[in-house]
């Protein structure tokens, strides 16, 4: 498989449900490339915390290290900005603490899409 490690993982974000073989392929070959584990755990977490905005995308062909480039650009633009905004005119935990809400609400959208693409018969 010539595909990069965050594009497979990208293909359980995407807006379209696999069967079980091609997502146990998926997996075989995460594991063939050494993702598992703690390294596995990271990269699901970049990749859920950052193609949450697949909602709004509804990409159906391909999630891959430029999108999650891109989620976190939008993560920063949609959080940052607030939080720095609510820092500044309330407080610094205040606004540290309106990061954390939103980028952990996001990040579990972002798993529940994962889950999502798994095909249920």
């Amino acid at each position: 498989m010539k595909r990069s490690t965050f594009s497979i993982i990208g293909d359980r974000y995407l807006d379209t449900q696999f069967d079980t073989e091609y997502i146990e392929s998926l997996e075989a070959e995460l594991k063939s490339r050494g993702v598992t584990g703690f390294r596995r755990w990271v990269l699901e977490y970049v990749a859920a915390s950052s193609l949450w905005w697949n909602i709004m995308w509804w990409d159906w062909c391909d999630l891959n290290e430029k999108d999650i480039k891109i989620g976190w650009q939008q993560n920063i633009a949609a959080f940052g900005i607030p939080a720095i905004i609510i820092g500044a005119f309330v407080n610094f935990e205040v606004g540290v603490t309106t990061f954390l809400i939103l980028h952990l609400i996001t990040t579990w959208i972002g798993f529940g899409l994962r889950s999502g693409s798994k095909l249920n018969k």
